[in-house]
């Protein structure tokens, strides 16, 4: 498998001299879940969200096998909802068998696909325990291209810079190992290249960060 090493810093400087479009949509998943309860997706019947007009398919599988596996839309854990993760088994009523199994984790994949191109992406992550996911790594690639590395900042927040020529994005671990473990909490999708509207993708990241700087500060309030 090979890959590529991309930093958040990166990532940015590509971003901003690529072209995007001149609004992204915006996909909460914790909102989501907060609003629909916790519960599982069989690829038969998948996840499906719209926003702006643009509708985000999700499914999941074991990396390995590419046997079925199940998007879990996970909720609050030290009073932080998870949003999107991966569960391997579900139960009858939907719920992930195995309670923590309900995040992306080692020989799992998830799928994002939107039925037309991508430009770009802006992800908010959490770790295992619904913390922020950090400085840390995860792997992820879209069409034809090869794994690659990204890293999230200090508040999980990163940027990816594709080339509009696919639909599908996929994500998984970046090592095996709890550390490595995520939750995807929501996403800035980019879809029509527009050049002169670059900055207003920009400006869609330093909202992005605000929010989790406000999250953050609520969390440590609450821990107090």
């Amino acid at each position: 498998m090979m890959m590529k090493k991309i930093t958040t810093r990166s990532v940015l400087s590509v971003a901003l001299a690529t072209p995007m479009m001149a609004s992204a949509a915006y996909f909460d998943f914790q909102d989501w879940t907060s609003m629909y309860g916790e519960q599982g997706f069989e690829n038969s019947s998948p996840f499906g969200m719209t926003s702006d007009g643009l509708t985000l398919t999700a499914t999941a599988f074991e990396t390995a096998s590419g046997v079925d596996s199940n998007v879990y839309m996970d909720g609050a854990y030290h009073r932080i909802t998870g949003g999107m993760g991966v569960c391997t088994k579900l139960d009858e009523d939907t719920e992930c068998k195995v309670s923590s199994d309900d995040n992306v984790s080692d020989e799992e994949r998830l799928v994002w696909n939107f039925g037309q191109n991508i430009a770009g992406v802006m992800l908010e992550m959490g770790d295992d325990q619904h913390y922020d996911f950090g400085v840390s790594d995860f792997l992820y690639r879209y069409g034809s291209t090869d794994w690659m590395t990204a890293t999230t900042n200090n508040l999980g927040v990163v940027e990816l810079a594709l080339d509009g020529t696919s639909g599908m994005i996929e994500f998984m671990t970046s090592t095996p190992g709890k550390e490595s473990n995520f939750y995807i909490r929501n996403a800035y999708i980019s879809s029509v290249p527009v050049p002169a509207a670059v900055w207003l993708f920009g400006s869609g990241l330093i909202g992005l960060v605000g929010v989790a700087r406000r999250r953050t500060s609520r969390q440590t309030a609450q821990a107090q």
